[in-house]
């Protein structure tokens, strides 16, 4: 029996691990479409889990922003994009099973955060500069 709950924890912590992107990883944008749509969504949960209220609205509505202007998945349309990344959603005890794994993970959303801003500042300026041409 003892057995068993050995092989369950390691299981759950391989899978666990398979889903949790590497620092380094995750910062990249994902090489499919889908890839990437769960990347989004993962980020959506995370913030949820770890954040507060505020920090998850404030994450939401950037990441929106960013599928808007196309960094999440180019050339596709953002509302399907939206659509995908709502379905997409998974557990957040998969994502982030122990509150101890929170402050690490907040600071990787904050760094996406910051490398975000000036390419959805740049999307929309250059979308701003053909309306007015």
């Amino acid at each position: 029996m003892k057995t068993r709950l050995v092989l369950g924890a390691h299981a759950a912590a391989a899978m666990i691990l398979t889903c949790i992107p590497a620092s380094g990883q995750s910062m990249q944008q994902a090489d499919s479409p889908i890839a990437s749509e769960q990347l989004e969504s993962d980020y959506r949960v995370i913030a949820a889990r770890c954040g507060t209220p505020a920090f998850e609205k404030a994450f939401t509505r950037r990441s929106k922003a960013a599928v808007a202007a196309g960094l999440v998945v180019k050339g596709r349309d953002p509302v399907a994009v939206e659509k995908n990344i709502t379905a997409l959603r998974r557990n957040p005890i998969v994502l982030v099973s122990a509150s101890a794994d929170c402050p690490a993970r907040l600071a990787q959303l904050n760094e996406l955060l910051k490398s975000r801003n000036g390419l959805i500042k740049a999307a929309h300026e250059r979308g701003a500069a053909r309306g007015s041409r």
